[in-house]
């Protein structure tokens, strides 16, 4: 058998509606932008209470917390692989030039900077991702890569130079430390796993 339905008597449903009423006209009275707001006579909104740390980020241990740790991890991740992918281009085009150059030249040395032309980086890289200048500007705002002006564009830019300012296992260092989840795609397996148990 089915339960009696309890009907809620008239005065209970206008003493409920009385109460919502009521909270928002107390809420219209702290909104400066209502028409209810009376600066003189009430307090201002209640403002959060948060140190200058906290400022600006979400609540520790949020959903929007992870959400955006797995963001940065991910971005790393592109930008450590931008920065391999000119290192290795680099180091290619570096053994292909010694190849053609004279006896009588100087070596190429181990410690100079991995250089790469943008529109030769370009063509390569929007094969992976189509996101190579934004991660380009990002990596240059790490100090990881360096190139002249603040944006390249395809075919006007393509003669500009992109060197890497770091060795590639500093750079690898430097985001690691940055986004301890990172873990980078061209490591061996065997070199990942004892990444994984260190951390």
């Amino acid at each position: 058998m089915s339960e009696p339905v309890v009907f809620e008597s008239l005065s209970d449903r206008v003493n409920k509606f009385n109460e919502r009423v009521n909270k928002h006209i107390e809420s219209q009275t702290l909104n400066p932008f209502s028409g209810s707001f009376k600066p003189g006579s009430r307090s201002p909104s209640p403002r959060p209470s948060f140190s200058k740390d906290e400022y600006g980020k979400p609540i520790a241990g949020s959903m929007t917390e992870q959400r955006g740790r797995k963001a940065h991890t991910h971005i790393c991740r592109e930008i450590l692989e931008l920065c391999e992918i000119i290192y290795d281009m680099g180091q290619y085009q570096a053994k292909y030039r010694e190849k053609d150059d004279d006896e009588d030249e100087p070596q190429q040395e181990e410690d100079s900077p991995v250089i790469v032309r943008f529109g030769d980086l370009f063509q390569m890289y929007t094969k992976i991702s189509d996101k190579c200048v934004g991660l380009l500007i990002a990596a240059k705002k790490r100090k990881l890569i360096y190139f002249e002006g603040e944006i390249l564009f395809q075919r006007r830019d393509d003669d500009v130079l992109i060197a890497l300012m770091k060795p590639i296992e500093e750079i690898r260092a430097i985001l690691q430390q940055e986004a301890p989840d990172l873990i980078p795609r061209n490591v061996p397996e065997n070199e990942q796993q004892q990444q994984q148990t260190n951390s």
